[in-house]
């Protein structure tokens, strides 16, 4: 019954701080607004989405995704500023950027056939030759990492079951997949 009774209390209280807060403020005036700066339709149609973002191996460029061609595509840009260079050339299928190589200027990406949302882990190498990792037609794949020597990456694909998402790692000497997980447990 204690217990009841001071909850009340606690409650009272603070229902009363509360009003006389508000008293206080309401008696102080009213606090001058800020001018907001007002844009066009235009210009607020005419803006860029981006997305993902790494840094090259020698720290010189930002890859990313850009919305700015109607549909995502990667780009890097200078770490230092400057104009952004256009490494994709997708105008069906969005490109989502994942990672520079560790140890050199290709880019890993992600993208699906037509918005059917089996996106697949693609290689683009330093002379803008795109090879698709993951070419299951049927499966997905999803980046997980690198591996912590820089020689590898691992990701998730349903190649074998549609159900369940194994755990594949990609020598990137080679780019031949090894299930190293093989999910029966639907994690």
């Amino acid at each position: 019954m204690q217990e009841g009774r001071m909850s009340r209390l606690l409650i009272v209280l603070g229902v009363s701080l509360a009003l006389a807060s508000s008293f206080v403020s309401a008696q102080m005036g009213v606090m001058p607004t800020k001018t907001v700066k007002e844009y066009t339709i235009e210009q607020f149609m005419n803006t860029e989405a981006i997305g993902g973002g790494a840094i090259s191996h020698d720290d010189r460029l930002i890859l990313y995704s850009s919305r700015r061609t109607g549909i995502f595509n990667a780009f890097t840009v200078p770490v230092t500023g400057g104009e952004p260079t256009q490494l994709t050339v997708s105008k069906t299928d969005s490109v989502f950027v994942i990672s520079f190589f560790p140890k050199d200027n290709r880019i890993l990406y992600s993208s699906d056939r037509g918005g059917n949302e089996i996106s697949h882990i693609y290689v683009r190498d330093e002379n803008g030759q795109v090879k698709d990792l993951t070419p299951d037609e049927k499966a997905r794949a999803v980046f997980f990492d690198w591996s912590h020597d820089d020689k590898s990456f691992f990701y998730g694909s349903n190649r074998r079951d549609p159900k369940y998402m194994d755990v594949y790692e990609m020598d990137i000497a080679g780019m031949q997949p090894k299930m190293v997980y093989k999910n029966e447990a639907g994690y």
